[in-house]
């Protein structure tokens, strides 16, 4: 018996099944085709459901999947089947206000393409390994956006995207002076 709750995946996908971003956290899925094979199955059994509103619970393959839709996006927490439901609706409702958060209300596919690196941080906030670290989707947003802003960080420490605006920062300096 395990004692800690776990979270088998968390997918956002579009209104087509395709993948935003995934992240896996058990070795149920092996290969990239199994991954893919189970995103298509849990996006064909969920996609003529309204959860637009609140969260809707359903049973694939042996595991509870919680997911909730806005505009062209589609959230979805996967657990173990005797993961206990709320926990799973509560990680779920974390990570949908994080990115409402994080993308200002805009949450659409389109807005969720150009913040791909704020909607990975938040995922790495939320949940570590399969075990969940937080679900207050303040605090997730703060510590994401703390992440963003800390351009003064070594460049070890940056994403891509704030390594590429400090060097094109430092370009238009020595460019100006």
């Amino acid at each position: 018996m395990e004692l800690c709750p776990s979270i088998k995946n968390i997918l956002l996908l579009d209104s087509e099944g395709k993948r935003i971003a995934v992240k896996y956290y058990s070795d149920d899925w092996p290969t990239n085709s199994a991954k893919e094979a189970f995103e298509k199955a849990v996006f064909t059994k969920t996609q003529k459901t309204n959860a637009r509103t609140e969260a809707e619970i359903t049973m694939l393959e042996n595991y509870i999947v919680v997911y909730k839709f806005v505009q062209d996006l589609h959230f979805f927490v996967t657990g173990g089947e005797n993961e206990n439901e709320i926990i799973l609706a509560t990680v779920l409702q974390g990570f949908f206000d994080a990115v409402g958060l994080l993308l200002r209300g805009t949450v659409d596919k389109k807005e969720a393409l150009e913040n791909l690196d704020l909607i990975l941080l938040c995922l790495d906030e939320i949940v570590d390994g399969g075990i969940i670290l937080e679900t207050d989707a303040n605090v997730i947003a703060g510590k994401v956006a703390s992440h963003s802003l800390d351009a003064g960080a070594p460049l070890s420490e940056q994403t891509i995207t704030q390594a590429l605006a400090t060097a094109r920062e430092h370009l238009t300096r020595s460019l100006l002076k």
